[in-house]
C-alpha cells in the first residue's frame, strides 16, 4: 500500500490536506485496484480483512491509505512510519488464578490486531488464537492465569494491511515468596556510640518483600533511632547499652498476602568499654553493585571500633559525584548516571589504625535503539542486510520481526549480532521491518519500512508503467501507455531491470551526492546512467518545476554523482535513469524529499577526516589507495574518493566506498604514464568531512598495444564491477574498485508513488559513435571528464524528459528529511 504525504504547518492546514487526501486516495483507489503490480512490492490488505472492515470492500484501499495520510501529515521524522504505539502493554506479577488484562494503544487505528506469547525459558513467540481481531486503536488480551506455562511475556501487533507493528512485550510473572533460608544466629559485639546494622536474610519475592524488624520478640517494631535503607538493613545510629537484645525480621508479599519469619535471630551485645581497638568491619561490605539509571544507591560500609572511628570515601581517578552525600548508613547517591560508575573507596579510622574496602559500582541501563534499521529497497530473490545501533547495559539480546514475526535463524536467515542476513528476499519480507532490544530492565524498538522489488520474468509484460527519456523517433506519452511496434505487439520480451532508489547527501550549500545500486542484473546490459533531480514547491503557470538532466553520461561501472548548481534552503528529488543495449531505458524509484539546508559546516567539521597514506600504481590503468579512519568511534557512512589527472583544471572524479571499515580501492580506467592526484572525505547521511591531503601517483606506462585493446573490449562489454574492501594483488584484473555498491542509507521513504507516466527514450545517434567517443583507449576530448563521464556526450537527452507528465507526483509525495 503505497503512502502520501504532505507538507503542513498548521493545524487548519492539516486538516485541509487530509480531506484532499482523501478525496484524492478515493479517486485513486479503483485504478489502484485494478493495477498488476508496482515497482516496489508493498502489501495491502486481504479482502477477506476489509470485509471484517467495512461493508464495502472497495473502501478498504481508501481507508488504509488514508491512515498513512493523516499520520504522516504530522510526522516527519526519519524512522516515524506514522502509526506509533502510545501505550505499550505493562509488566504484571499475578498469583494463580488471577485473571491478568494486558492492553496497546496507538496513536492510528489499526486494521486488526494479533497476540503473542513467549513462554519462560523459550524463545518462540506462540499465537494466541482465542484473542479477537478487531481493528481500533486499542486491542486488549485478557489471560486466565491458571497456569504457570502461561507466565512470560506478551506483545500486541497491529496490522495495517499485510504490514504489522510489534508493541514491547511485556512479562507476566507468578507472584509468589519462598520462605527464609538463614541458618543460624548472628552475634554481633560493639562498643557504645558505633554505628550499627541489623540485616534481614530477604527471601526470593515476587515483587519484592516488605520488610519489617522486631526486637525481643515484640509486636511493637517501633525502634525510634533506627533507619532503613535498601530494604533489608535497619541502622542503629551512636549504639546504646540499651539496644542490646535479639532482633528479627519479617517478609511480607503485599499480592499474595504471605507473610514468612526469620529463622534465626541477630544478637546484638552493646557494652561500655574503654579498651582501645582498631577498626574492624561490622559486616563484610558488598563488593559490587548494580543499580538502575535514574534510580537512588546507598554503597553500605559499616565499621566499628574504639575510640569510634571516622569513615573518608573517595572514588578512583576522578572525585565523589556532586550528586552523592555521606550519611552513616554509607555513601548515597541519587539519580545515579552512567558517569557515576567506577570504583569506590571507603576507609575507617582511628587512632589505633585504618581498615579499607573497595566497591564497584555498576549503572544499569534499559535498552534503546539509537539507530533503526534504515528504510530500503531489496530485490526479490537477492540478499538482505540491515543492521540497527543500540545501547542498554547489560548489552541487550537483539531481535528482528519483518511485520510483527520473529525472525529465526535457518537456511535462509542469519542473525549476527545486530544485523539481519536474510540470503533470498520474498515478497513477503516487504513491510514493516523492527530491531527489538531487550534486557532483564526492559525492551524497545526501533522500526523502519522495507520495500521488495518483484523479479521481472522474460516474455511477462512490464507491471510498471515506463518513466522514460524520449528520443527523437517517438514523443512523450502521457497516461503511462506502452509503445508498440509497428505490427501493433506490445514490446515486452525484454528484461530491464532499473536502479534502486538513490540516496542523498549533502556536500555544501549548493551541491549533493547521489549514489544508488543496481539490482542483479539478469537482462539486458546497462550502457550508462543519466542523473535528474527536480525542485520542488517551485510552480509555473501553476505547474511543478520540470525533471533536469544531469549533462554527464555516467558510465556503467559508476555509482556515484555530484549533482551541482543546486539553490540553498531549497528541496529537490532525484533519481536515476539507465538505458541499456537495446537503446531503451527504465527510471529508478525518485529519493525521499531532499532538502538541501545552507551552511551544513558544523556537521562537516563533526566528521574525521581520513588520512590518506599511500597510494601504488598496479597497472597502466590501476592506483591503489590506502588511508586510515582517525576516528573509529565517528557515526559514518563510508568515504567518497576523488581523483583526477593532475595535468588538468578538470573536475575531480567521484567514488563512493560504502562502510566506516573501509580502508582501501583501487581506482581503475585510468590513462597510462598519466600522473594523477588523489584525495578522500568521510561522509554520513548529514554531511562529509573536510578533504584529506592530496597525493599523487603515477601510472605504469602501457606494455603492448594487445593489452590495452584487451581492455577496452572488457569496458565494452560491460563486465560488472565490485568495491573491494581488501588489498589485493596487482595482477588481479577482475577488481576494479572504481565501482560503487550503493547500499541503502535512509530516508524513511514510506511506499513509492501510485502511478507512473510512461516516456520513452531513443538516443539519436548510432551505438556504435557513442562507444568509439568511450573508448578508454581513445584520448578525451580536451582532457576533459566530469564525474566519471565524458562531457563532449554524443547523447542528446531532453533536460525536461518528464514536462508536464508528473504533476500528481508532487501532491502525492513522501516525507521530506531534512540534512
Amino acid at each position: 500500500m503505497n503512502a502520501f504525504y504532505f507538507h503542513v504547518n498548521s493545524p487548519r492546514s492539516k486538516l485541509k490536506h487530509a480531506w484532499t487526501a482523501l478525496i484524492l486516495v478515493y479517486s485513486l483507489s479503483l485504478s489502484f485496484s485494478l493495477s498488476t503490480g508496482a515497482s516496489s512490492f508493498v502489501p495491502v490488505p486481504r479482502e477477506a480483512e476489509c470485509v471484517k472492515m467495512r461493508p464495502v470492500t472497495s473502501l478498504c484501499g481508501v481507508v488504509t491509505t488514508l491512515l498513512y495520510v493523516l499520520v504522516n501529515v504530522a510526522h516527519g521524522q526519519r524512522q516515524e512510519l506514522g502509526m506509533s504505539f502510545t501505550r505499550h502493554p505493562q509488566p504484571l506479577d499475578v498469583p494463580i488464578g488471577d485473571e491478568v488484562n494486558f492492553e496497546c494503544n496507538l496513536n492510528l487505528g489499526a486494521e486488526r490486531f494479533s497476540w503473542r506469547h513467549r513462554p519462560l525459558g523459550s524463545n518462540k513467540w506462540l499465537t494466541v488464537f482465542h484473542t479477537p481481531s478487531n481493528g481500533g486503536k486499542t486491542s486488549r488480551h485478557v489471560v486466565n492465569f491458571d497456569n504457570e506455562s502461561k507466565a512470560g511475556d506478551y506483545r500486541c501487533i497491529a496490522y495495517y494491511g499485510s504490514s504489522g507493528l510489534a508493541s514491547d512485550s511485556a512479562r507476566l510473572t507468578l507472584a509468589t515468596i519462598h520462605k527464609f533460608s538463614d541458618k543460624s544466629d548472628v552475634v554481633i559485639n560493639v562498643p557504645a556510640g558505633n554505628t550499627v546494622p541489623i540485616t534481614c536474610p530477604v527471601p526470593y519475592s515476587v515483587p519484592e518483600a516488605i520488610i519489617q524488624f522486631f526486637k525481643d520478640n515484640s509486636v511493637d517494631n517501633r525502634l525510634p533511632n533506627a533507619n532503613i535503607i535498601s530494604s533489608k538493613t535497619m541502622v542503629i545510629e551512636n549504639a546504646k547499652v540499651s539496644d542490646s537484645g535479639s532482633y528479627h525480621c519479617t517478609a511480607n508479599n503485599y499480592i499474595t498476602m504471605q507473610m514468612y519469619t526469620s529463622n534465626y535471630k541477630t544478637i546484638l551485645n552493646v557494652y561500655k568499654n574503654s579498651t582501645q581497638r582498631e577498626p574492624y568491619f561490622l559486616k563484610q561490605p558488598q563488593a559490587e553493585y548494580k543499580v538502575l539509571r535514574g534510580k537512588n544507591v546507598t554503597l553500605e560500609c559499616f565499621g566499628a571500633g574504639y575510640p569510634v572511628p571516622t569513615v573518608t570515601w573517595s572514588r578512583l581517578g576522578s572525585v565523589l559525584p556532586s550528586n552523592s552525600i555521606k550519611t552513616p548508613m554509607g555513601l548515597t547517591i541519587t539519580n545515579v548516571q552512567p558517569t557515576d560508575r567506577g570504583e569506590y573507596d571507603c576507609i575507617w579510622n582511628n587512632s589505633n589504625g585504618q581498615i579499607k574496602s573497595v566497591i564497584i559500582l555498576k549503572v544499569m541501563e534499559v535498552p534503546k535503539v539509537i539507530r533503526p534499521p534504515k528504510a530500503s529497497t531489496f530485490s526479490e530473490g537477492g540478499e538482505l542486510e540491515l543492521s540497527c545501533t543500540v545501547t542498554g547495559e547489560p548489552q541487550p539480546k537483539i531481535e528482528w520481526l519483518i511485520n510483527g514475526e520473529s525472525q529465526i535463524p535457518s537456511d535462509n536467515v542469519e542473525l549476527r549480532g545486530s544485523t539481519l542476513f536474510i540470503s533470498e528476499v520474498e515478497k513477503k519480507h516487504a513491510g514493516i521491518v523492527q530491531c527489538v532490544a531487550s534486557n532483564e530492565y526492559g525492551s524497545h524498538s526501533g522500526y523502519n519500512l522495507l520495500r521488495v522489488n518483484p523479479k521481472q520474468h522474460i516474455g511477462a509484460t512490464e507491471v510498471k508503467p515506463d518513466y522514460g527519456i524520449s528520443n527523437s523517433r517517438h514523443k512523450h506519452t502521457r497516461g503511462g501507455g506502452r509503445r508498440r511496434s509497428k505490427e501493433g505487439k506490445r514490446k515486452g520480451t525484454a528484461v530491464l531491470v532499473p536502479p534502486n532508489q538513490p540516496n542523498v547527501t549533502r556536500l555544501s550549500d549548493v551541491s549533493v551526492m547521489v549514489r544508488w545500486s543496481v539490482p542483479e542484473n539478469t537482462g539486458l546490459p546497462i550502457e550508462f546512467f543519466k542523473v535528474q533531480y527536480r525542485e520542488l514547491g517551485q510552480k509555473m503557470n501553476g505547474k511543478q518545476a520540470k525533471w533536469m538532466t544531469a549533462n554527464s553520461e555516467i558510465s556503467s561501472h559508476i555509482r556515484s554523482f555530484e549533482v551541482t548548481d543546486l539553490q540553498p534552503n531549497h528541496t529537490y528529488r532525484f533519481r536515476i535513469a539507465a538505458v541499456y543495449s537495446n537503446n531503451d531505458n527504465k527510471l529508478s524509484p525518485n529519493s525521499v524529499r531532499f532538502h538541501l539546508n545552507k551552511d551544513g559546516g558544523f556537521e562537516s567539521n563533526k566528521m574525521p577526516i581520513p588520512l590518506l597514506t599511500n597510494t601504488e600504481a598496479l597497472s597502466p590503468h590501476d592506483v591503489l589507495l590506502i588511508w586510515q579512519n582517525p576516528d573509529r568511534s565517528a557515526d559514518i557512512d563510508g568515504f567518497y574518493v576523488y581523483h583526477r589527472a593532475s595535468s588538468t583544471a578538470s573536475d575531480y572524479i567521484k567514488t563512493t566506498v560504502e562502510g566506516k571499515e573501509s580502508f582501501n580501492i583501487t581506482i581503475s580506467h585510468l590513462q597510462p604514464d598519466t600522473m594523477y592526484e588523489f584525495k578522500v572525505q568521510s561522509f554520513s547521511v548529514d554531511a562529509a568531512s573536510e578533504f584529506s591531503q592530496i597525493l599523487r601517483q603515477k601510472t605504469l606506462k602501457a606494455v603492448n598495444t594487445n593489452e590495452n585493446n584487451n581492455r577496452e573490449n572488457q569496458n565494452d562489454n560491460g563486465s560488472n564491477l565490485t568495491l573491494d574492501s581488501q588489498v589485493r594483488p596487482a595482477d588481479d584484473r577482475n577488481v576494479n574498485m572504481y565501482a560503487i555498491i550503493g547500499g541503502v542509507l535512509g530516508g524513511s521513504t514510506l511506499l513509492g508513488g501510485l502511478v507512473a507516466v510512461a516516456v520513452v527514450y531513443k538516443r539519436t545517434k548510432h551505438k556504435q559513435s557513442r562507444e568509439s567517443s568511450q573508448s578508454e583507449g581513445k584520448p578525451i576530448t580536451n582532457g576533459r571528464v566530469m564525474n566519471g563521464g565524458v562531457t563532449d556526450s554524443k547523447i542528446n537527452i531532453t533536460s525536461n524528459p518528464l514536462a508536464g507528465l508528473d504533476t500528481s507526483e508532487d501532491i502525492i509525495q513522501p516525507k521530506t528529511i531534512r540534512y
